[in-house]
């Protein structure tokens, strides 16, 4: 009994605040610790980020060191573990404290570490917000040290023979890396990408040069995607953020152009198909906020460029020219062409089918299954229904990639243990393995509808399952 109440004492003083970390592998040599999703507090100890480690015949290279000096000590413990080999990197793909603040552990290490310019700002401070929000044994010895290279540019480390490229994946931003390792086939993203969560504009970030980042990593080679929140690593880790991102901008910019004002903007720029994702309440309306004052700028800087160029016109000088000498023109009857009007091809309409015979259907042809569930007294399922019947571009898209399936939630049974809190949705399942691919709850939007056919499309053609 003495032995374990001793034992519990040396594990308290050693650690401080217990973490309870556990690693998964991700791919051969690479481990990753997955944090909460949630905000820092007492209880987790700030563990609301994902760090992970690489494992090369050299040491250990680690993606983000984690929120304190002992997430960091009882990460390294884990890693010690599974192979007793030295960290030679720490790679920071962010400015921000829960990913920056374990790594004056590594350095004690011997460790090298390398991440955004912006981590400067940090160097000198002595309080930090996470000292608020968690307890002081989760925070003991905890402090920032300067790193020893500063990620200006696109860079390759080479470690035990493993080449790991380091690249700034926001143009004119000097917060955000992105670490790609191809020979590992994945990809460390960082605040790229939130799949448990919804995204946040705050600290400067431009949503256009944020949804063309988004478009670099998905060009790059890779198979697993590692985020700084969320524990969904295949192709479709993409999807919430970049829908959510593509949707809000161009919801306020076609607001803006319908001459809304800002106030009315935020107010009412509802995304039913995102409240339920984490943080929703905190950081909705603040990114409205902030996507309007990008995108209006941008207005004001387009309209003044179109004043300055109808100002120099009128103020060019007219120079008057000598009267031409008179010619008279000889005119020459052009037989009248008949114009013929180019007639517009309608796609025909959406036919559906029973589940079994949707599933027979769409293995014969290669396509996907779509269930579209709706329900009784659903306003907006009819609002769908209506762009499905109407819409050329959706029905070429559906007929082309899906066969279709219509279940009413309040009195059908859904197949495949599907179930859905919010209507209409929609439900895409790839045929031959009958797998659940996505669910997308709340669809109201045209642009938003046509997004997710898309997305549903591309990864049925990633996965080979899509003609």
């Amino acid at each position: 009994m003495k032995y374990i109440i001793s034992l519990l004492f040396f594990s308290i003083s050693l650690f401080g605040f217990d973490y309870h970390l556990k690693s998964y592998n991700m791919a051969d040599g690479v481990d990753c610790f997955f944090g909460l999703s949630s905000t820092a507090n007492e209880i987790n100890g700030g563990n609301i980020i994902n760090s992970c480690y690489v494992k090369t015949k050299e040491g250990y290279v680690v993606i983000d060191s984690g929120p304190t000096y002992s997430y960091a000590q009882q990460s390294n413990r884990v890693m010690m573990q599974k192979d007793r080999l030295p960290v030679k990197y720490v790679i920071n793909t962010t400015a921000e404290e829960v990913h920056i603040l374990g790594n004056n552990f590594y350095k004690e290490q011997g460790a090298i570490l390398l991440g955004p310019k912006e981590y400067k700002k940090y160097e000198y401070k002595n309080h930090f917000k996470i000292e608020n929000s968690i307890t002081r044994d989760a925070f003991q010895n905890t402090r920032v040290v300067p790193l020893d290279q500063y990620i200006d540019f696109d860079d390759t480390i080479y470690v035990g023979g493993v080449g790991i490229n380091i690249i700034k994946i926001i143009e004119q931003n000097d917060r955000y890396l992105v670490v790609n390792i191809p020979s590992k086939k994945i990809i460390f993203v960082g605040d790229m990408i939130f799949n448990n969560r919804l995204p946040s504009l705050k600290s400067g970030r431009s949503i256009i040069r944020w949804l063309k980042g988004i478009r670099k990593i998905e060009g790059m080679p890779w198979q697993r995607l590692i985020s700084s929140h969320g524990v969904h690593t295949k192709y479709t880790a993409i999807k919430n953020t970049k829908s959510y991102l593509t949707i809000l901008k161009n919801t306020v910019a076609e607001k803006i152009e319908e001459g809304i004002d800002k106030h009315s903007i935020i107010e009412n720029t509802k995304m039913f198909s995102f409240m339920d994702d984490n943080l929703y309440d905190k950081c909705h309306k603040e990114n409205v906020a902030l996507v309007y004052n990008e995108l209006y700028k941008i207005k004001q800087r387009e309209s003044k460029k179109l004043d300055n160029i109808y100002k120099y016109k009128e103020a060019e000088p007219k120079i008057e020219s000598k009267k031409p000498i008179k010619v008279k023109k000889i005119k020459i009857k052009k037989p009248k062409v008949k114009k013929r009007t180019k007639k517009v091809v309608r796609e025909p309409n959406i036919r559906y089918y029973s589940f079994s015979q949707a599933i027979s259907k769409a293995i014969a042809n290669r396509k996907i299954v779509l269930i579209k569930i709706h329900s009784d007294n659903c306003p907006f399922c009819k609002a769908l229904d209506n762009t499905i019947r109407k819409n050329n571009e959706v029905k070429r898209l559906l007929n082309q990639n899906f066969v279709m399936v219509s279940l009413n939630n309040s009195r059908d049974e859904l197949p495949l243990g599907i179930e859905v809190d919010v209507t209409p949705s929609l439900a895409f399942i790839r045929a031959d393995t009958r797998e659940v691919k996505m669910i997308i709850p709340g669809i109201e939007a045209l642009g938003e509808l046509i997004e997710t056919l898309k997305e549903g499309i591309s990864d049925g053609h990633r996965g080979g399952y899509l003609k």
